[in-house]
């Protein structure tokens, strides 16, 4: 019996290895090295932080998922695909605030690269399936040739039928204009992430 016990503590050992090795950790929130996008295994690229205001609070951590790693960000909007952006929130937000968020990335991305008519509809369709958010919760936004699945606790929230939407989704994270550079560096997979 005590034989037994041993050897399945020891398998337990090996198991709790081999998960803390397909997996990576930032700011207390884990994520898996990879995850299936339209049948196509995509592996983790990069964790970012998401900090607010100047008593850097942190909100999130997102979670960069590529065909293939890559620092370049030029590298990661044009890759093909599938791709996938997981945010894991570390701090709750009202839906208003959350709104806020949505539409200061939307009027930023809008005024740099001046969205087209079909941008716009998906960018209201995407402040649609916004939800009020606590410690715990996640929205995944799953890119591939079909368009842009929104999650919200694993749960499907909203389909946009434009695949180059993926494109801008990315590009508020990781283009010229970056919410946070610490996000941007993290998701890129520059930090050690």
């Amino acid at each position: 019996m005590i034989r037994s016990a041993r050897v399945l503590a020891a398998a337990c050992a090996l198991l709790a290895n081999d998960v803390a090795a397909r997996a990576a950790t930032k700011a207390g929130v884990t994520m898996p090295d990879t995850m299936q996008v339209e049948g196509t295994t995509v592996q983790l690229n990069g964790l970012g932080l998401r900090s607010f205001t100047m008593l850097r609070i942190r909100g999130y951590v997102g979670g960069l998922y590529l065909t293939r790693k890559t620092h370049d960000p030029e590298e990661a909007l044009s890759e093909p695909g599938p791709k996938a952006l997981v945010i894991d929130y570390i701090r709750g937000a009202s839906l208003s605030q959350v709104h806020d968020l949505y539409m200061d990335s939307s009027r930023k991305y809008c005024a740099h690269h001046s969205c087209s008519d079909s941008q716009k509809a998906s960018f209201e369709t995407l402040l649609g399936s916004i939800r009020p958010v606590k410690p715990g919760d996640s929205s995944s936004f799953l890119m591939g040739a079909k368009g842009v699945e929104v999650l919200f606790d694993g749960r499907p929230v909203a389909h946009l039928d434009d695949p180059a939407f993926g494109r801008v989704i990315l590009d508020s994270d990781l283009g010229e204009m970056p919410p946070s550079m610490e996000l941007k560096n993290g998701l890129l997979g520059r930090d050690g992430s």
